[in-house]
């Protein structure tokens, strides 16, 4: 296989702060939070606080037809793709049809949820289980599919190259993406929109996390500040939503056309725990293969790797794993890198928190500034030395590391450089 440099020629994104990929750096890096109370007095019983996409009305992005029949999580990985193939020069000014000279054949798809329209499932099961229907419509079923995001945007751009869904729980996005570089490399594809996407505002799912154990369910009096990675004082998880994707494309082929070049793609790893379905294993053995089998694809070496965006969902077991495992790859050299997760900002948004989390590596290594680990008043000592507390930094860095680990032990690990 011809094992060619990807770049990264577009990004886009919708986050709790907003559409756009200019929105939510701008809030990043001004270390705000969009966690807040839920309004939803239903949801709210079993999530008290989340971040969530601001004042969302697809129909200023999407024809009313296309919204009508799809799923909220599919409409937010469209207007994320929207705005990257566009970004990547994609699309003609129409902003509908892809620009003379790309074949439909070789442009594919791959992203990763962690469950797909649940919002719609859940949305039918309503109906029947009330009564007051016997049906669900014809479309709930082609809403609710987790490949619906993927096939989707190949319908809506015309793609006809691979349309892939990678179900990994919160690895998924990182497994796409990297799981993506592969069709590169056997020459199927110029070009993939890879990333993800997730929202589970559902009460069966939500009380399912809380069951769980995963949930914050208290905090502070401050809402905005239950997000704390790496806090002595974390209770748990804070849901969020959204979706970002990318542009790839051989980095060659990006070079040749006077494509914008971000950042490069250049290692990804994968492995998966083998110790339960929830928590992680302690000893973090298996966060650290797919460390090693990162560098060991990017033909870096621990000591090349500047920045780490971890995977930090605010759990003691989860935190605790991480930093094991990053100390068994890093050892002394971790007192001196930082280590920051933007979940302070946030929440955890599941299957694309992969997505979203290189995306701020990527931001990081364009302008030479790293996110804040946001609400990290008293750092846990069995953390990371420099967790980069509440406050973005100004350090430039050639090579980020983002972490991503999910239940059933899954785990996915992307390295980024910059070109």
């Amino acid at each position: 296989m011809n094992q060619s440099t990807i770049a990264v020629t577009g990004m886009g994104t919708v986050s709790p702060y907003g559409v756009g990929i200019p929105t939510f750096w701008e809030n990043v890096t001004a270390n705000r939070s969009a966690v807040d109370e839920i309004e939803d007095k239903q949801l709210r019983s079993y999530s008290p606080v989340g971040a969530r996409v601001p004042n969302f009305d697809p129909l200023q992005f999407l024809p009313k037809k296309l919204t009508k029949n799809t799923d909220y999580f599919t409409q937010l990985s469209l207007i994320a793709a929207k705005e990257a193939l566009t970004d990547a020069q994609l699309l003609n000014k129409d902003g509908e049809t892809l620009v003379s000279g790309i074949d439909p054949d070789r442009v594919g798809s791959a992203i990763g949820t962690a469950f797909g329209g649940i919002q719609s499932l859940e949305s039918g099961s309503k109906k029947l289980a009330t009564g007051n229907s016997k049906r669900v419509g014809p479309r709930m079923i082609s809403k609710a599919i987790p490949n619906a995001a993927s096939s989707t945007i190949s319908m809506q751009y015309g793609f006809h190259g691979p349309s892939v869904t990678y179900v990994t729980a919160c690895a998924a996005s990182a497994n796409a993406i990297g799981e993506s570089m592969f069709w590169f490399f056997r020459d199927d594809v110029d070009f993939v929109i890879a990333g993800g996407v997730d929202s589970l505002w559902s009460n069966v799912f939500l009380s399912g996390l809380r069951d769980a154990g995963a949930l914050a369910v208290k905090g502070p009096d401050d809402p905005t500040t239950w997000s704390r990675p790496f806090d002595v004082n974390r209770t748990g998880m804070i849901m969020g939503e959204g979706s970002a994707l990318f542009v790839l494309e051989p980095l060659k082929r990006a070079k040749a056309r006077g494509a914008h070049i971000y950042a490069t793609l250049k290692g990804y790893g994968a492995s998966n725990d083998a110790h339960h379905d929830t928590a992680p294993d302690p000893k973090g053995y298996s966060a650290a293969l797919a460390i090693k089998r990162a560098l060991r694809s990017s033909q870096l070496t621990a000591s090349d790797i500047d920045y780490v965006n971890a995977h930090a969902t605010s759990t003691l077991a989860g935190d605790a794993a991480e930093t094991t495992a990053l100390q068994s790859i890093f050892g002394k050299k971790l007192d001196s890198i930082p280590v920051s997760s933007i979940k302070g900002g946030i929440g955890h948004l599941l299957g694309a928190a992969g997505a979203i989390e290189s995306t701020a590596c990527i931001k990081a290594l364009e302008s030479g500034i790293i996110p804040a680990t946001l609400h990290c008043e008293k750092r846990d000592e069995k953390t990371p030395p420099d967790v980069v507390p509440n406050k973005s930094r100004k350090q430039r860095i050639t090579t980020a590391m983002s972490n991503s680990f999910g239940f059933g032990g899954q785990n996915g690990i992307l390295i980024w450089q910059a070109p």
